[in-house]
């Protein structure tokens, strides 16, 4: 080597060579190479306080996914994290505005169904009648009253056209050749038989209302001894026509074509008192049924508002997490960008390491060489020995140290 120069300058420019051919500064490896007394010294390099580095003012409390993913993509993250959180925070507010809302119609309903004013929907199998509508007699005794005076009507306009037609040389019995052989006079014979038979119904109509009038508006004592002269009157009728039926005769014919009438009019007025109870009856079953139809119809409509509210309900729940189910990729994306950061940090740490490694080692085989040569004594000690490489990684990276 030559003379005079020293193994801490030799050392020096040694280290100055080497780092001229590291693919990173020495200041990035994780430990301080230098040369102090002749001898390669290694020392730990201080680690900064944070890695994260400096963050805005306002957001030192943020969690650290959310600090990752702002290194990572900027201001544009974290303003969408805030949007996803105000959305939530707004929803919250839908959703428990929607739980208010069924909890106020629930309870109202309730409400009014304990005390009465809508009823309650049955849950048994029953008919109306068993659930208190009022029954409506059927229909059938006032038609079948109705078509017995329409036939003891007919049956008075055949009799009476007996002898209107005999008048006119025609007879009953032969009808339809009457009706041939003299159609206008056989139709205005009957059409007369007709209207006389109307004319009897209607006054003996209007002869027993007026009776009943008088019976109703006489006094008790009075009213007593009226209805008793109408029984015996019905009842000396009734003889009369039983008597006619056994001994027919003029008079018998006379007393028939009375009571005939009478009898159309005594159906007609109970089919008439028949069908003002039925009407009455259908009233009132008319009324329950709507009073029913009414509670039906809130109990629905009510119902319909805690449908729409438990639906708004569902919807809500449904963007909330929609939401949440962003910020949980958002969350998820931060995360395994902060492990990838990890995995390459620790693979940049190890790759650093092993430069450290192999640096101070070409030191020390620097030094060993330098002291091996000047003990020889052989010439050109301090020339540049022979180079043999030494592998520091896998990615190729040579530094060449004296032989």
């Amino acid at each position: 080597m030559r003379a005079g120069v020293r193994l801490e300058d030799f050392l020096r420019y040694r280290l100055a060579r080497y780092a001229a051919r590291l693919p990173v500064p020495l200041e990035a490896l994780p430990v301080v190479v230098d040369v102090d007394g002749g001898e390669p010294v290694v020392r730990a390099r201080p680690q900064p306080s944070s890695a994260l580095g400096a963050m805005p003012a306002g957001r030192g409390g943020e969690p650290r996914w959310v600090r990752t993913l702002v290194q990572r993509e900027g201001a544009g993250a974290l303003r969408e994290i805030r949007d996803h959180e105000a959305a939530l925070d707004a929803l919250a507010e839908r959703a428990a505005a929607a739980r208010e809302r069924i909890e106020t119609a629930s309870r109202t309903l309730a409400e009014d169904l304990a005390r009465g004013a809508i009823t309650a929907p049955v849950e048994i199998e029953a008919t109306a009648e068993q659930l208190g509508r009022p029954p409506v007699p059927p229909p059938f005794p006032v038609m079948a009253l109705r078509g017995a005076a329409l036939a003891l009507l007919l049956a008075e306009t055949w009799r009476l056209a007996r002898p209107v037609l005999g008048a006119a040389g025609l007879s009953v019995d032969d009808l339809p050749g009457a009706l041939q052989r003299a159609p206008l006079a056989a139709g205005l014979s009957l059409a007369f038989a007709a209207g006389a038979a109307g004319a009897v119904l209607a006054l003996l109509g209007v002869a027993v209302r007026r009776a009943l009038e008088v019976a109703d508006g006489a006094a008790a004592a009075r009213r007593g001894i009226l209805l008793g002269i109408g029984a015996a009157g019905s009842a000396a009728l009734a003889a009369a026509v039983a008597a006619s039926g056994a001994a027919p005769g003029r008079w018998t014919e006379a007393v028939l074509l009375l009571a005939v009438p009478l009898a159309a009019v005594a159906c007609l007025r109970e089919a008439s008192q028949r069908a003002a109870t039925r009407d009455a009856a259908e009233a009132a079953a008319l009324e329950w049924d709507r009073e029913r139809t009414r509670d039906m119809v809130e109990r629905g409509r009510r119902a319909g508002v805690v449908a729409e509210a438990e639906a708004a309900l569902a919807r809500v729940e449904a963007e909330r997490e929609e939401v949440r189910r962003r910020l949980r990729a958002l969350e998820r994306r931060a995360v395994e960008a902060d492990e990838a950061d990890e995995r390459a940090a620790r693979a940049e740490t190890q790759r650093l390491e092993r430069l450290s490694e192999a640096l101070a080692g070409a030191l020390e085989l620097d030094r060993y060489a330098y002291l091996r040569r000047a003990a020889a004594g052989t010439r050109g000690a301090a020339e540049r020995p022979a180079a043999r490489p030494i592998l520091l990684e896998r990615a190729a990276e040579r530094l060449e140290v004296a032989g």
